[in-house]
């Protein structure tokens, strides 16, 4: 009977005590929505600036000066100069004069608006342009035969595949998934000395894969993909890069074949040539 006597104010307290916490939950749940809403409003944006004020053979004081000139420009917008530094993720002081950046939409269309009433210093120059750096999708190529280098498999002399030595000496650079440097498609054997006039870097991977006699340079760049989760290095684990690096400048693979169809030799269309990577594109580029 006591129960009985006090439990009748026990539900409605119950319910007062329920009815206190849904707008601290909803509150809550509205602050993570909000800050979820604000991280993913920003995107990846690339500002080009025209041509730099210094000249062919800048300083090591004249690529920090044009890099600073970058902060100072974005913190303009941003509010200042250590705001702007940890929005830009590439600053291209050398041959553009540009910067890459994470901006929220509301920003990026101040800067394409507001950029031609601001104040430049002799570092700055207007905006040429602005536009968000979106994700495109991988293609595949056609082959040579199509192109006319070679007829059934076979490479006449009168070819220009044969005229031009393949493109021995030159070196092709790709923009693409990394590379796979064990494929056959990279194999030293044949290849002259690596040109002088080479000054790229080989970055290696955890495997501590190493710099090949054709392969010759492999570098990552992943702060642009700002939801990047691959690995960070210039391996290719999709396989679209090594594919697009060996149709470019594969060395000769006798017996290759496709699901065990369509045997013969593969080939790049520069196989003497040698490579540079750079992995720019993970779930897209």
């Amino acid at each position: 009977m006591e129960f009985l006597k006090n439990g009748r104010f026990l539900l409605p307290a119950i319910l007062v005590f329920f009815l206190l916490q849904k707008p601290i939950a909803a509150s809550l749940q509205s602050k993570s929505s909000l800050q979820k809403s604000a991280a993913t409003s920003k995107k990846s944006y690339i500002v080009y600036l025209g041509a730099h004020a210094h000249g062919p053979e800048p300083s090591l004081e004249e690529y920090d000066r044009a890099t600073d000139s970058h902060h100072e420009f974005l913190g303009s917008f941003l509010g200042s100069k250590e705001i702007a530094r940890d929005a830009i993720i590439y600053s291209y002081n050398k041959y553009i004069n540009g910067f890459a950046t994470v901006l929220d939409e509301k920003d990026a269309k101040r800067i394409s608006i507001d950029s031609f009433c601001f104040l430049f210093t002799e570092e700055h120059a207007k905006v040429k342009s602005i536009f968000e750096s979106k994700v495109k999708q991988l293609h595949t190529t056609r082959s040579w035969s199509f192109m006319g280098l070679e007829r059934d498999n076979k490479v006449s002399k009168s070819s220009i595949w044969a005229k031009a030595r393949f493109r021995e000496g030159t070196i092709i650079a790709t923009l693409d998934t990394g590379v796979w440097p064990e494929s056959k498609s990279f194999d030293d054997e044949g290849m002259g000395p690596i040109p002088s006039r080479w000054k790229g870097e080989f970055q290696k991977d955890k495997s501590k894969a190493c710099s090949l006699q054709q392969l010759i340079g492999a570098r990552s760049f992943y702060k642009g993909y700002v939801a990047n989760t691959g690995a960070s290095s210039p391996r290719d684990f999709d396989g679209h890069g090594t594919h697009t690096l060996s149709t470019a400048a594969g060395r000769f693979v006798p017996g290759a074949a496709v699901l065990g169809n369509a045997y013969g030799t593969s080939k790049g269309g520069s196989p003497n040539a040698f490579v540079a990577v750079y992995k720019v594109c993970w779930s897209g580029c």
